[in-house]
């Protein structure tokens, strides 16, 4: 049998309650009906029906001393007045001062949570929290104007919103970073944000947004490409990597190389942390083996072997010819090995995806094409404490540097010359490295 099309409009999602449903709800409150037993007389799920009575409830104060001390309260003069004669628990003003003024509630009101449907209504001296069908399809029509019209702000708002954001998507950062720097003293959502951007209010428009523009989609073509794979990565790609983690709880980084220009003689090592989402860069004086080794041998110096090897415990990397010399990257400046190289299969760097979605911040201030060859390692700092300064929501709010800082002994910073820059003072464009080099 087909089901009634007329039944089910009724429950469709997104489907705005009239007035007449409205009253149908208060009625079947009054009557003392369920959540469950009103939602089916209407037409709707319980939780829409939860949700509109707790939009749209009306608090009513209560005028008389409702203080659950009444009965054995001796107090007087706790409003200060000293011509006030009477006790105080005969007073209505009282609980505005007194320290031990504690809400007596009516059981009927704490089990239910309305006081739709109570026979000692119009006699109750306590607060009272009612549905009221009339006020809430006027509160709900008044919020649906508001919506509608717009931005419910004055130009006074907007002009110091303007000059609270702008400034800082000019530096790189996105609504999301900003409204967890700002907080409380930006005094819009991060959606209402996004759509004054894309509404021209600002001076910054959607372009200024760093994820705005997006990547033409990859040529298929190139992906079919076989690479050769070395014998001696036997045991140590992609699968094998899946497993090994399965059985051991490791740390594991992703590692990459960014070039700049062609003719650049310098490489940068991408080095991600994926339990912390956090990154490292080291400039490299050339695109070879040899400098991926020596790197590793420059942090493990730095930090000691000890921490080395347990914050490295797994690296996984690409085919790249940089990263072929693995007993060199996993052998230690002391005895032994210092770290387990894995490789993912080739072609296939969505498989070390947080390392490479991480570089679409690093090219925000070194875009594609630039020449790395006269950056420094305090340069490469310097974007190092940005973006692990940059807000994240896979961190819900937080940065890369406070999470790992929970995580890492904090010799681990002070050896790398790592710190953390405040939210507000992050940026994320080559302004960042033209400040460093601009003398004073």
């Amino acid at each position: 049998m087909k089901p009634n099309k007329k039944q089910d409009s009724t429950a469709k999602k997104g489907k705005h309650l009239t007035y007449a449903k409205r009253c149908k709800i208060e009625t079947l409150l009054d009557e003392g009906e369920s959540m469950r037993y009103i939602a089916e007389k209407v037409g709707c799920s319980p939780s829409t029906i939860s949700r509109e009575i707790k939009k749209h409830t009306l608090i009513k104060k209560s005028f008389s001393n409702d203080c659950l001390n009444r009965s054995n309260c001796q107090k007087k003069h706790a409003c200060g007045s000293v011509s006030c004669k009477g006790r105080c628990r005969k007073c209505s003003k009282c609980k505005k001062y007194c320290d031990e003024y504690i809400q007596a509630l009516c059981d009927m009101l704490e089990e239910r949570g309305l006081c739709n449907g109570c026979h000692q209504l119009n006699v109750c001296h306590f607060e009272k929290k009612l549905y009221k069908a009339t006020i809430a399809d006027k509160e709900y029509r008044e919020t649906l104007v508001e919506r509608r019209n717009g931005f419910d702000l004055t130009y006074e708002q907007i002009e110091l919103i303007n000059n609270q954001v702008s400034p800082l998507i000019k530096k790189g950062q996105s609504p999301y970073h900003i409204k967890q720097a700002l907080g409380n003293e930006l005094s819009i959502s991060e959606s209402t944000l996004r759509r004054m951007i894309s509404g021209n209010e600002l001076d910054v428009r959607q372009i200024d947004l760093k994820e705005a523009v997006r990547r033409k989609v990859r040529n298929k073509k190139n992906l079919m490409k076989q690479e050769y794979t070395s014998p001696a990565k036997a045991g140590r790609m992609y699968e094998d990597f899946l497993q090994y983690i399965d059985i051991n709880e490791v740390s594991v980084v992703e590692m990459d190389c960014i070039e700049g220009k062609k003719e650049d003689e310098c490489a940068i090592l991408s080095l991600h942390f994926v339990a912390f989402h956090m990154q490292l860069y080291y400039i490299m004086p050339t695109h070879t083996a040899e400098s991926v080794v020596e790197t590793l041998n420059i942090i493990e110096d730095s930090i000691g072997t000890e921490m080395f090897s347990e914050l490295f415990e797994v690296i996984l990397t690409d085919n790249g010819h940089e990263f072929w010399d693995i007993h060199g990257m996993e052998s230690s400046l002391n005895t032994g090995n210092r770290t387990k190289i894995f490789f993912c299969e080739p072609n296939r760097s969505d498989q070390k995806g947080a390392c490479e979605n991480n570089h679409k911040i690093f090219r925000c201030i070194i875009p594609k094409g630039t020449s790395i060859d006269q950056l420094q390692q305090r340069d490469m700092v310097l974007i190092t404490n940005h973006v692990n300064s940059y807000c994240r929501k896979s961190l819900f709010g937080s940065c890369p540097y406070d999470h790992a800082m929970q995580y890492i002994n904090e010799d681990f910073f002070i050896f790398l010359g790592l710190e953390k820059i405040p939210a507000r003072e992050v940026e994320l464009t080559p302004q960042l490295l033209k400040k460093l080099h601009t003398p004073d």
